[in-house]
């Protein structure tokens, strides 16, 4: 027994020690000791200073008896805590503040019902995540003065003291003032707004009345121009900084029908006080906090980028978060999907409504790509992560978007859109598992879902399925074959299959239940068909390769009425290599009438190459659609030399085009294909202006891509503060990048590392991160050395999660490429430590063994003691 309980310590402690060293532990939603009701911030803001002074009161009612609380507080100065129970006046304690945590003693047992109000003043200085400040410096003095907070996932506490956990809500208050000339929005309904002349202050008051996730709170102050209109009663409010006051209408022009058409298909209205949409200085991306989504000035276009792409996608996707997310909340990190997949999807059926069918296969298509790639090691639905940060990725995106997508083709549109409502009347203003949307389809079907919800949630991979067609003429049988190759045990999923005859034949659809690693199918047909369609409504998230004759893939590219089975077929040519094939693909692609399609076919000829390929291409350089002729001056990178390719593709560069991305696709085309003046043309685009920085981002990564080492020079300065915040990044990845295209010299080389390692202490993020997977990325890595000690303080001082494993790799990178003796002193130390730690180990466990010893003796003791009496307790 007491071996046992050793080996039982040894373990616990070698587990503790491995959980320490960056494994993933295994994660559960936390304990609630109490229920937050309403968090109250009083809040002084000081732009200039990056500084908040701030009041935070925390209703609360105890889930059971409890004597002390533990708020999340990461580096907050608290001076004074107090608490107020009821018939008490507020009482000041003795809290403890360890950094991460404030702990509150209560004075007394807070019984279980019981409530009480947490009083906090503190303060916030320039805090590392959280709360952003941006504003004029020397190096970039047109920069805004602005603030916004970004909460998730559990940054939040950076900024005020909460339970900051997706598994609680609370309504939310805040009372904000700032400098007089500044607007200040978050939550819920404006309450109040005061200007005070005496001190030159403006005071704004927003409730959120409705309870929602800390992470969900929302404070922005900065210079702003709105623009307000009313949706079915409730106030709308578009903000932007006054310079991109112009191009507000066409950014936001659909916000209402997307509310209109989210609202009717979910059967649940828009649920709270008002949508507000801020865009703001920095911020990349979008958030949806409870009704006021935050997102980057990208999202705002004018008359040029609207050629190319608009916010729709964006857009749509945040405000599906408004129920998805909001309303409902994932219980814990591990059911992120619940938020992500979606909104993803919701912003699909959003493309679907407003651009039709084509559009909604192609999104579809794409995020199939993404959600078979990025989902094959881990489930959707993951317990183990390093950090909530790492749950944001493919699975939950892509990935939980097919499921709904599956979901949806096997119930049918009337009992799909059902089931939604269901789930989300049963959990709104609720914590939500994946359970509770199965429950949901159990309900309304009465078919158990458990097995699909294993396959797709539970279960990492997809299935890999290869499906073989023969025509047995003398039977007229279709002898189909039907084989999930992956080494996982059988995916079990409907399969569709359609044949389509040249006479006036109708279609013969047959569906069959694939339970098992390998299928037969006889199925007698009328006549030998011209189509063999294998899903054809694209429900099933697979690999899927196909095995059938010549003539069924030309009919398949020419007739499918399916964009995403025509791109199948470009693709199944562009891998043959033949003459045949590449002439027919050139045909394809001029016939194809939908972009998308056009699209894949292009990439099905640069992957083919040869003459009739690069023709074609070039061809395509003039259709009328732009993003088919981005996809062609794309695809055109590899005919390297090619006196034809760089004549078109430097007339595009030098003479523009209407559009910002067909011109950028020809500026990094233009660095691949050998043009002997590729870094003075490039360099001359660098003072060409663009709407998001599209041109000098793609100039500075084609310079990333030639072959000549004078581009150094030129992007180590383009990396420097002062130039274009969008545009840095490109150029500290294109340093990274020339390393391996060309030959660097020592003299360069430090000049690379000490440009990118200067953007290791950027204040924005998207800079930090390009500079660490840079530093990583180079052709000997080892060469960064010098960047080591930046990127362990930055690692020390990092908050923000998703650049975490980043850091973390870059120093194994470069730690793993550095020289043999190097590496042998660090092993050598490395070592040491650990002999101190085995050491300490083993003190740890000796004493443990004398406490175990120790208790068996008494328990020897006590079974010889007769059992006191309760009147002796």
């Amino acid at each position: 027994m007491k071996r046992n309980c050793t080996m039982i310590i040894v373990c616990l402690l070698i587990s503790s020690m491995a959980s320490a060293y960056g494994e993933p532990a295994t994660r559960f939603a936390k304990d609630r000791d109490v229920d937050s009701l309403h968090i109250k911030l009083d809040l002084n803001i000081d732009l200039e200073k990056k500084y908040v002074k701030g009041t935070a009161t925390i209703d609360i009612a105890a889930m059971r008896d409890v004597s002390t609380i533990t708020l999340d507080a990461i580096d907050l100065g608290v001076s004074q805590v107090t608490v107020t129970r009821l018939d008490h006046a507020a009482y000041p304690v003795e809290f403890s503040n360890d950094g991460e945590t404030i702990t509150v003693p209560l004075g007394a047992m807070l019984h279980t019902g019981e409530k009480a109000t947490i009083t906090i003043e503190y303060t916030v200085d320039n805090p590392r995540s959280g709360l952003h400040f941006f504003g004029p410096t020397k190096d970039e003095p047109d920069v805004p003065y602005v603030v916004w907070s970004q909460g998730e996932s559990i940054t939040n506490s950076y900024w005020f003291p909460c339970f900051d956990h997706p598994n609680e809500r609370q309504t939310t208050e805040l009372i904000v003032t700032a400098k007089k000339g500044f607007k200040v929005s978050a939550n819920g309904h404006l309450v109040s707004h005061a200007e005070d002349e005496a001190t030159g202050t403006v005071t704004y008051h927003w409730l959120q009345d409705k309870a929602h996730a800390a992470y969900l709170v929302s404070m922005i102050v900065g210079d702003f121009v709105t623009q307000k209109d009313t949706w079915r009663g409730k106030p709308l409010n578009y903000w932007v900084h006054p310079k991109y006051q112009d191009q507000m209408d066409f950014s936001f022009r659909n916000t209402k029908r997307m509310l209109d058409f989210f609202s009717d298909r979910i059967g649940i209205e828009y649920p709270w006080d008002r949508y507000g949409q801020v865009c703001c200085e920095g911020f990349g991306g979008g958030m949806e906090n409870t009704s006021v989504t935050t997102m980057g000035n990208r999202a705002l276009h004018n008359k040029r980028s609207s050629l190319d792409s608009d916010s729709d996608g964006l857009i749509a996707h945040e405000l599906a978060h408004q129920w998805w997310g909001d309303l409902l909340t994932c219980r814990d990190w591990s059911h992120l999907w619940l938020n992500e997949g979606f909104a993803s999807y919701f912003q699909a059926l959003w493309t679907e409504e407003s651009l039709g069918d084509d559009e909604f296969r192609y999104d579809m298509f794409r995020k199939a790509n993404r959600a078979r790639k990025g989902g094959k090691e881990r489930p959707i639905v993951d317990r183990s992560y390093a950090s909530p940060g790492s749950m944001f990725d493919a699975r939950a995106y892509p990935k939980g978007a097919w499921v709904l997508h599956m979901m949806r083709k096997r119930l049918g549109e009337e009992t799909f859109w059902k089931v939604i409502n269901r789930y989300g009347q049963d959990n709104r203003l609720k914590t939500v598992e994946t359970v509770d949307l199965r429950k949901a389809v159990e309900t309304i079907t009465g078919q158990t879902f458990e097995r699909f919800f294993y396959d797709w949630t539970e279960r990492p991979g997809h299935p890999e399925v290869t499906v073989s067609y023969k025509w047995n003429a003398d039977d007229h049988l279709a002898d189909i074959s039907i084989k999930q190759i992956q080494d996982d045990d059988a995916f079990q999923f409907p399969l569709a299959i359609e044949f389509v005859f040249d006479d006036e034949t109708e279609p013969i659809k047959v569906v069959r239940e694939i339970t098992k690693k390998e299928t037969g199918l006889y199925y007698p047909l009328p006549s030998k068909p011209s189509l063999v369609r294998v899903d054809p409504d694209q429900s099933v998230l697979m690999e899927l390769k196909e095995k059938k004759g010549r003539d069924l893939w030309r009919t398949q590219l020419t007739d499918d009425l399916n964009p995403v089975a025509r791109i199948r077929a470009a693709i199944h040519f562009g891998e043959t290599k033949s003459e045949d094939d590449r002439k027919f693909l050139a045909e394809s692609l001029s016939t194809e009438n939908f972009w998308g399609v056009q699209r894949e076919i292009a990439r099905a000829l640069g992957e083919a190459g040869g003459d009739v390929a690069r023709d074609a291409l070039l061809a395509g350089l003039k259709f009328e659609n732009h993003k088919a002729r981005r996809g062609c001056a794309e695809e055109l990178d590899s005919y390297l030399g090619d006196e034809k390719v760089i004549k078109a593709v430097r007339a595009i560069v030098q003479q523009g085009d209407p559009s910002y991305y067909v011109e950028a696709a020809a500026i990094e085309t233009y660095a691949k294909i050998g043009a002997t003046d590729a870094v003075e043309v490039l360099t001359s685009v660098l003072s060409r202006d663009s709407r998001s920085e599209v041109l000098r981002r793609a100039a500075l990564t084609g310079l990333g891509t030639v072959r000549d080492s004078t581009a150094v020079d030129v992007l180590a300065t383009w990396t420097q503060l002062g130039k274009p915040r969008l545009a840095r990044p490109s150029a500290i990845m294109a340093l990274a990048n020339l390393t391996h295209t060309t030959f660097i010299d020592d003299a360069q080389m430090r000049l690379i590392v000490d440009a990118i390692t200067k953007c290791l202490d950027d204040t924005g993020v998207r800079v930090r991160r390009a500079a660490v997977s840079s530093l990583s990325s180079l052709a000997d890595p080892s060469k960064a050395r010098p960047a080591l000690t930046a990127l362990r303080s930055l690692l020390a001082n990092n908050s923000d999660e998703r650049s975490k494993p980043r850091i973390e790799k870059a120093i194994k990178a470069i730690e793993s490429g550095e020289p043999a003796q190097v590496q042998l002193a660090e092993l050598r130390s490395e070592l040491k430590e650990s002999q101190e730690q085995n050491e300490s180990l083993s003190d740890r466990i000796s004493k443990l063994e004398s406490i175990i010893s120790k208790r068996s003796a008494n328990d020897g003791k006590t079974k010889d003691t007769p059992e006191p009496s309760s009147g002796t307790h």
